[in-house]
């Protein structure tokens, strides 16, 4: 079975993950074999050829919809979303009415700062931009005063790559994390699969791999109905 991880976890942990899928082919018994991608373009050209995949929200949705992938599980390292500030704007949410606010077109983390200021009523411009980089680039430079950035990729950067930036607001949404989600073709493992994951941290060596990939705990996903509500939104 051709695993494939997604490359914001695989490219900087590749090690971690590959002692995760050796763990998953011990517990289960299956022959699972992580496909050497650690850049989006690979990861999108093997995507639909893979048996089982480790997924952004969005990624899921899109296999899930296009190739007929089962979901299977979470875990508690949840995608959310930060929004950052220019050094000298206004560091109120509310100052976001009517004013521009960069993201990323077609990532999580922007839907999820969509949602968050649309729940509190606040009506902005939504800008996009290439990448995660450009935004706290043009954010930092004042070419636009607020952004909307993935959490994981604001955590890793350095605090010479934050100068001239502010953290307005850091959601914990808890909507959806990773997912691990499963071929069609193989939807009678997807109980082995899913047993396996929640029996992790309840395993001297699972736990060890929890750490590794920095996951506490997985929890099973039925639906991907609040993907997709999020996004009708």
């Amino acid at each position: 079975m051709r695993v494939a991880v997604c490359p914001h976890d695989s490219s900087k942990n590749k090690a971690a993950w590959l002692y995760f899928i050796t763990y998953l082919s011990k517990k289960t018994g299956l022959e699972l074999t992580m496909e050497q991608c650690f850049d989006f373009g690979c990861y999108y050209k093997i995507l639909a050829q893979a048996d089982l995949t480790y997924s952004s929200p969005l990624d899921a949705l899109r296999v899930h919809e296009e190739g007929g992938f089962i979901p299977v599980a979470g875990n508690d390292n949840y995608d959310e979303v930060v929004i950052v500030a220019h050094k000298d704007a206004q560091e109120d949410l509310e100052a976001l009415k009517g004013k521009d606010v960069l993201g990323v077109e077609n990532q999580f983390a922007t839907y999820l700062g969509v949602k968050v200021l649309k729940d509190r009523g606040i009506e902005f411009n939504l800008i996009t931009r290439d990448s995660w980089q450009v935004v706290v680039r043009d954010v930092a430079k004042g070419n636009s005063p607020y952004g909307f950035v993935y959490k994981d990729y604001w955590e890793q950067l350095s605090s010479l790559s934050k100068t001239g930036l502010k953290v307005l607001y850091e959601s914990q949404e808890r909507l959806s994390s990773h997912l691990v989600m499963l071929s069609p073709k193989l939807e009678d493992k997807r109980e082995d699969i899913l047993s396996a994951l929640l029996k992790m941290k309840e395993d001297e060596e699972g736990v060890q791999v929890l750490e590794k990939i920095n996951v506490g705990e997985w929890y099973p996903v039925e639906s991907l109905d609040y993907l997709k509500e999020i996004l009708r939104r």
